[in-house]
């Protein structure tokens, strides 16, 4: 494997844009197009059940594949050729999302995509242990959460810029998708990999020397839990709690223009956490930055539980982003600081990209929750939700000092 050398920040920027590309790709899905979609589909009263079950059990393809795809890079010595076949695969998908006529269609087309985008980003996601240096993998991961907290800016103003039009919104996801992928291509060399001949054996994460990236997993599923209790659910809190959105002289008329406004902020605050965490993480240790952003994240749950305001739900969350921002600033560089062994980072990384997609395997239980309590009374559903978010933040948090790897 090539020697990992220190590096300026702004060598990150073209090796982290894949990550803006993904995840502006992942937001509009999530939070604007799947639930229209869905709605679209079966309606109002089973919106919660269908949407959650749909990302929840296809949830499976991203929890089964990464360590095999991981293993397969490690063995052929490849990262670059994953990402090109994987993106062209779920181009593909979400062409069949577009033209789908049904609710099963759809599904199928979301297989694809679900596919084509860990064939990208497992390999992917070893890019950072491969080539970066011990001493900026806080820098690069601060880098890696700007990409992705302003690729949901890019996503909230989307909606709003294209005034809600479905066509739009998927034609802008593969053209980012596209030039984001061919960017980081373009810009990082493909790491010379001492190749892995072994066969995948996942009980090797049972060893001792596994015990700190075990605690990095479990700590990092348990934060994405909380997250995914409440995101994918609050194009619908804002329709059926909120309902009316007034922010100063502004008067949106829609649902998901008021959501791309919280996106808009939420996303704009985390990326100066994001930057800044990052470069002070490598500083004065990553534990501190996730106490303080695990805090900030669960209060900021609390106070979505106890409003109807849009103005309040909005200042709530530009905090909650301020959290988040900070702690995915240190999330890929705690992953990459207890790797054990270098010439296996695919497959180790594929083990924990597993972390950020385990949580959603829950969406169909979340969904379920959220339609009992909305039928026992008018947006009850929602403060349950919240109350989750909040223990899983809570846990995600204090569990981060068991890790021994890191400061």
């Amino acid at each position: 494997m090539q020697r990992a050398r220190p590096a300026g920040i702004l060598r990150y920027f073209g090796f982290s844009a894949y990550w803006f590309g993904f995840n502006f790709h992942w937001t509009l899905i999530l939070l604007f197009l799947m639930p229209a979609d869905i709605l679209r589909f079966v309606g109002q009263e089973r919106q919660g059940t269908y949407l959650g079950w749909l990302a929840g059990t296809l949830a499976l393809i991203p929890l089964v594949l990464p360590p095999f795809l991981g293993a397969w890079s490690d063995r052929i010595g490849k990262r670059k050729s994953f990402m090109v076949w994987g993106t062209a695969i779920n181009i593909l998908g979400l062409a069949i999302m577009f033209f789908a006529p049904g609710y099963w269609v759809y599904a199928a087309g979301y297989v694809l995509v679900q596919l084509g985008n860990n064939v990208a980003s497992t390999p992917y996601a070893a890019l950072i242990p491969d080539t970066v240096a011990q001493g900026e993998k806080g820098t690069a991961s601060g880098v890696l959460g700007f990409f992705q907290l302003s690729s949901q800016v890019a996503g909230g103003i989307s909606p709003i810029l294209l005034q809600g039009s479905r066509e739009g919104q998927y034609l802008a996801i593969v053209l980012v998708l596209l030039f984001m992928t061919l960017t980081t291509l373009q810009s990082v060399p493909e790491p010379q990999i001492k190749r892995e001949v072994k066969p995948l054996n996942l009980r090797v994460f049972l060893l001792p020397e596994y015990r700190d990236f075990r605690w990095v997993f479990l700590t990092r599923a348990l934060v994405e839990s909380g997250r995914f209790a409440i995101q994918p659910f609050l194009f619908y809190y804002l329709r059926d709690v909120v309902k009316t959105f007034p922010l100063g002289p502004l008067r949106l008329a829609l649902a998901d223009q008021a959501l791309g406004i919280i996106l808009l902020l939420l996303s704009l605050a985390g990326a100066v956490t994001a930057i800044v965490g990052g470069v002070l993480s490598d500083r004065i240790g990553k534990k501190r930055i996730v106490f303080l952003a695990g805090g900030i994240m669960a209060s900021a749950a609390v106070g979505f539980a106890l409003t109807q305001s849009y103005a309040l739900a909005v200042l709530i969350g530009l905090v909650f982003g301020l959290g988040y921002g900070a702690y995915i600033s240190v999330d890929w560089a705690l992953a990459t600081s207890v790797l054990p062994d270098p010439s296996k980072h695919a497959r180790d990384m594929g083990i924990w990209h597993m972390a950020l997609v385990f949580p959603q395997l829950f969406q169909g239980l979340f969904g379920q929750i959220l339609d009992a309590g909305n039928r026992a009374s008018p947006g009850g559903g929602y403060p349950i939700l919240f109350a989750i978010a909040v223990i899983f933040f809570v846990l995600g948090t204090v569990f981060v000092s068991r890790v021994r790897g890191v400061r």
